[in-house]
């Protein structure tokens, strides 16, 4: 009921605000007018791809590039991509086959069938992660996100620092159950049973202690757990009959040996019966015999060897089918991590926002508050680089990369002065 309370009051007193919204930057570095989705960004971590080996009638598969820059590439295994283009990514595979010996002339397609999502987080009215997508820009990200807040117009402060402060305490459960989750991801990717506090991201471990940290690392290991326990059963059966196939295999091959001395042993009587048969001892009939036990013999012989090539092709089967189970629950604990890893460094980012929003509370009067008629957005783009992430000072024609987190902040005319803006620490790097 308080916060209904709230967020009508909230409603109200900006609906009567006339806002005046000016867009103010320096220009970024100069943009990428090409904007091409897949030939011009270089990929990393977090990006999938869609593989193909156009010379067989498998399906396409989609294959994430893991935190290393790797790619877990059908009869290679783990190749890496990370910081390479699309097409050089693609001459990088066609020459791993070559050199591997698997193909002569390799005919792979590969494509980007999604990057890294952008992040848009502050004062919009809709944080989180959006697709990325050719010529997105941070007008335009800002516009997937609902659009920035309506400025505040005499909220009481009291009531408004009131809502912060719950926003706040949602918001570090958030980060708190995303950071364990990640860790249980992490433990999964190991094959370990455990939650180790290197296994939980470094801006989360912060705030994993505490009661509810406590109740939610207990229902994560009880996750792990099942998924281990569930896995594991599921090998095991795949296992059990890989080794019957082999016993199965032993036993034919015995039972090839012993049929094989039978037509010896068959195709010496025969023999024996024609000459007696030619000295008149033996019957012609008596010799007919001795031929259909041979072809009888024989016949024995062949569907043993084709009881043997059944039995190698199911074991194949059966070991192709374990090696399936393993790469799918691999890429489903990237894929997850993935997604989790975003909701992490939304949750963060918001934190950080609510934080400096209430300071701002802190510092103003509700009079100042009603004065504040007109803002300035302020937009950073935070960017990683093979240096570090960098923050970048953008305007609303900025082009985005994949994995950009765009920040948006309000700015007081009034006073001039920026509200909850986060400050470029350094520049982007000349292209």
């Amino acid at each position: 009921m308080l916060l209904s309370i709230l967020m009508n009051r909230l409603f109200a007193a900006f609906s009567a605000l006339s806002l005046v919204v000016l867009f103010a930057a320096p220009a970024l570095a100069e943009e990428n007018a090409g904007g091409s989705l897949s030939t011009d960004f270089l990929l990393a971590p977090g990006d999938t791809l869609k593989f193909d080996i156009l010379d067989d009638e498998k399906e396409p598969v989609d294959l994430v590039i893991a935190s290393d820059g790797s790619i877990q590439a059908p009869y290679l295994g783990a190749v890496s991509v990370g910081g390479r283009t699309i097409s050089a990514a693609r001459e990088h595979l066609n020459q791993s086959y070559v050199d591997r010996k698997i193909f002569v002339e390799p005919k792979i397609g590969l494509s980007v069938a999604a990057f890294r999502p952008v992040f848009v987080i502050g004062d919009v009215r809709q944080p989180g992660t959006y697709p990325f997508q050719a010529q997105l820009t941070v007008e335009k990200a800002m516009g997937l996100a609902g659009g920035q807040i309506t400025a505040a117009n005499a909220e009481d402060p009291v009531l408004a620092r009131a809502r912060l402060h719950g926003e706040l305490e949602a918001i570090e459960t958030t980060i708190i159950r995303e950071g364990l989750t990640i860790g249980r991801l992490n433990a999964l990717l190991d094959n370990r049973a455990d939650i180790r506090d290197a296994d939980i991201p470094e801006t989360a471990r912060p705030y994993v202690k505490g009661p509810v940290a406590e109740t939610l690392r207990a229902v994560e290991l009880r996750i792990l757990e099942g998924d281990r326990s569930g896995f594991e059963a599921r090998k095991k059966i795949l296992v059990e009959g890989v080794a019957e196939a082999e016993i199965g295999q032993k036993l034919l091959q015995e039972l090839s040996g012993k049929v094989e001395t039978s037509i010896e042993f068959s195709r010496a009587d025969l023999e024996r019966g024609r000459g007696l048969q030619q000295r008149g001892i033996k019957t012609l009939t008596d010799v007919s015999n001795l031929e259909r036990q041979l072809t009888q013999e024989e016949a024995r012989q062949l569907q043993v060897l084709s009881d043997l090539s059944d039995g190698r092709r199911a074991m194949g089967t059966l070991r192709s089918q374990i090696a399936e189970l393993e790469q799918a629950r691999h890429m489903q604990g990237l894929t997850e991590l993935q997604s989790h890893t975003a909701e992490l460094v939304t949750a963060i980012g918001s934190r950080r926002t609510s934080e400096e929003q209430l300071l701002l509370l802190s510092a103003l009067s509700a009079q100042e508050m009603a004065a504040n008629k007109e803002v300035i957005l302020d937009f950073t783009v935070r960017r990683g680089t093979a240096a570090g992430n960098v923050d970048i000072t953008a305007k609303p024609s900025t082009l985005l990369q994949p994995g950009d987190v765009v920040v948006v902040s309000i700015r007081s005319t009034r006073e001039n002065a920026p509200l909850a803006v986060i400050q470029p620490t350094g520049v982007l790097p000349s292209q």
